[in-house]
């Protein structure tokens, strides 16, 4: 068989020239390329498009319907902060129990209360109290908007009467026939767990179409938000509305949601016929492709449609660039054909030309081992001695990888330590100092109250000087250990300032907050007993003297004048005799709060 093969068939090839052998080779595997986009098209046929667009469309709609989720936990979360505090707990009492004038004060700072809360927010177009009789409370709203805004409420608790405080999510149709997405939560009383009156949240309806912008499903789809109970369109953008100009979804959509929700089984696809009023055509049925996926806690679904005549287009398109590319492959195999069969001395000039940049001091590369000849014995030769050269070049840069390595592990665990207090491992002053600055910005910006703590231990050096600076250090440590146990929160630092004071920076902290934390610390300290017998004080063991400073600073406010005031409170803590916490605060932090004791500029 070997003898045949070789006499004959090898013998018979070697009777054409090596340049036809080739061209004719090359010709025929091109061939090859034609025959897998014969295949490819097949498999990119229409029912794998739909499927693949099934699966990329319900994931989209899932990934919204999360972000719109993650929106309406946001204003869910805001409301419930409001609709617990103080201020309007009180309001609401003299609202519901008062007299016409304390009713008429209550309606104002309700009013006030709401502007205060969500006055900044430009996505929230309607805000209202209503009291236990569903009735808005505020007196300078049209008749005709407290009508519909009471409708909406009545019809909404008859659908869902058992809030318990928790939000509940409806629609509310204004003038213009834009539906705005409203959140209804029952406010109890605290004291005595009695329904007290009910939060009404419009929201535009473009503050959760802004999430649909990032969303690009091709020409003629839609992406919107659909209430299944109805089929009503709760969310859409502008230009999804001025393009189809509609408000309901078709029957056949509505039907399958709302049997959906009625089994509650989740995201899920369907196909339907629509038929479309396209404002510059005339009406036609069209099929659709719908992917859907819920909105938790509510009866919505985030909807996209794509026509199935895309798909289609997409199958024919994948199609046409697979032929595409086998006839490109077939022109191109066969110049390459002809200009291989011209380079049958490539091998040898190749060679030389490795041999000779390896002479000149570059890295040259492995040449691949081809046939039996006297070029591929040289050829091994020559790979043995560049592996050698390859293996030794790699060794090297293994070697420069690592101490680069280390050099970088170096420098971030020196940044670490340059932020870091060694004996506490809380922050330093370098890191307060950094820190500082930017809170002070933000808050500046923001208009919200930022408190600084200076907090120094009571009878340190005598602490030092009885028990011993190991001793010390260990005191230390506690301490920082109880403030870091105490501002956990996000916006809080802990940092030592130097020897044995610290300082805790609080942000979005008004004076009331500030006050308690700094008095639930120096309680937490004096709770560790840690025995001072040097201590003139009664209780013989280590405490602490706390100054906070609390304002809404300005864009002028400097850091450098923020500490003084945190230091002067502090030593006025000393003053008053030490293991107590003293107070200074700007005006506009101080009009925040009017129930700690001390109406002045400080407080022991």
């Amino acid at each position: 068989m070997r003898y045949f093969w070789n006499r004959y068939a090898i013998g018979l090839l070697r009777q054409i020239a090596i340049r036809t052998r080739l061209m004719g080779s090359l010709v025929l595997l091109s061939l090859l390329p034609l025959l897998i986009s014969g295949l490819l098209s097949y498999a990119q046929s229409s029912r794998a498009i739909e499927r693949n667009t099934r699966l990329f469309a319900t994931e989209i709609v899932k990934q919204v319907a999360r972000n719109i989720e993650l929106q309406m936990a946001q204003t869910e979360a805001t409301s419930e902060a409001l609709v617990l505090s103080p201020r309007v707990q009180s309001a609401l009492a003299e609202y519901e129990s008062g007299s016409a004038a304390q009713s008429s004060t209550a309606r104002s700072d309700l009013t006030h209360i709401l502007l205060d809360a969500y006055g900044s927010f430009s996505y929230i177009n309607q805000k209202y109290f209503l009291g236990t009789d569903r009735h808005v409370a505020d007196a300078q709203v049209f008749p005709q908007l407290s009508d519909a805004v009471e409708h909406a409420v009545h019809i909404a608790v008859k659908r869902a009467p058992a809030l318990r405080g928790r939000p509940l999510w409806t629609t509310l149709a204004t003038q213009n026939q834009q539906a705005s997405v409203v959140m209804l939560r029952d406010i109890y009383f605290k004291s005595s767990n009695r329904l007290a009156g009910t939060l009404f949240l419009g929201i535009r309806s473009s503050h959760f179409a802004s999430v649909f912008e990032t969303v690009d499903l091709g020409p003629d789809s839609d992406i919107f938000i659909v209430d299944a109970r109805n089929g009503e369109i709760v969310v859409q953008t502008r230009q999804q509305f001025e393009r189809v100009g509609r408000r309901q979804v078709a029957p056949p959509l509505r039907d399958g949601l709302a049997k959906n929700l009625a089994a509650q089984a989740g995201a899920g696809t369907l196909t339907y016929a629509e038929r479309r009023e396209d404002r510059s055509q005339d009406a036609q049925s069209d099929q659709q492709y719908a992917s859907f996926s819920p909105v938790a806690d509510t009866d919505w679904y985030v909807v996209s449609t794509i026509p199935t005549r895309n798909l289609d287009v997409a199958a024919a398109s994948v199609r046409a660039r697979m032929m595409l590319i086998g006839a490109i492959c077939l022109v191109v195999s066969i110049l390459l054909a002809y200009l291989i069969s011209r380079s049958i001395s490539a091998p040898l000039e190749h060679l030389i030309a490795v041999m000779k940049e390896a002479r000149h001091g570059n890295q040259p590369s492995r040449l691949a081992r081809q046939g039996s000849d006297e070029i591929t014995v040289l050829t091994e030769q020559f790979n043995e001695l560049t592996a050698r050269v390859a293996s030794e070049h790699e060794r090297l840069e293994l070697r420069v990888g690592e101490r680069t390595r280390a050099l970088e592990d170096a420098n971030r665990q020196l940044a670490a330590l340059s932020l870091t207090d060694s004996l506490t491992g809380i922050a330093n002053r370098r890191r307060l100092d950094e820190v500082l600055v930017i809170e002070l910005q933000r808050a500046a910006r923001n208009r919200q109250p930022l408190a600084l703590m200076m907090i120094d231990v009571d009878f340190f050096k005598r602490f030092n000087d009885h028990y011993g600076h190991q001793e010390g250090d260990a005191c230390l440590r506690r301490v920082a250990t109880v403030l870091q146990d105490h501002a956990r929160r996000a916006g809080e630092l802990v940092a030592r300032y130097g020897g044995e004071e610290f300082v805790v920076l609080s942000a979005e902290c008004d004076v009331e907050r500030a006050y308690t934390l700094a008095e639930d610390i120096r309680a937490a300290v004096v709770e560790l007993a840690l025995p001072h017998a040097q201590s003139p004080l009664a209780k013989g063991c280590v405490t602490i003297s706390v100054g906070v400073a609390v304002l809404i600073p300005n864009e002028q406010q400097s850091a450098a004048d923020f500490i003084r005031r945190a230091d002067w409170a502090m030593y006025q803590a000393k003053k008053a005799g030490r293991n107590q916490v003293a107070m200074r605060r700007d005006s506009d932090a101080q009009s925040q709060s009017s129930s700690l004791p001390g109406a002045g500029d400080l407080f022991t």
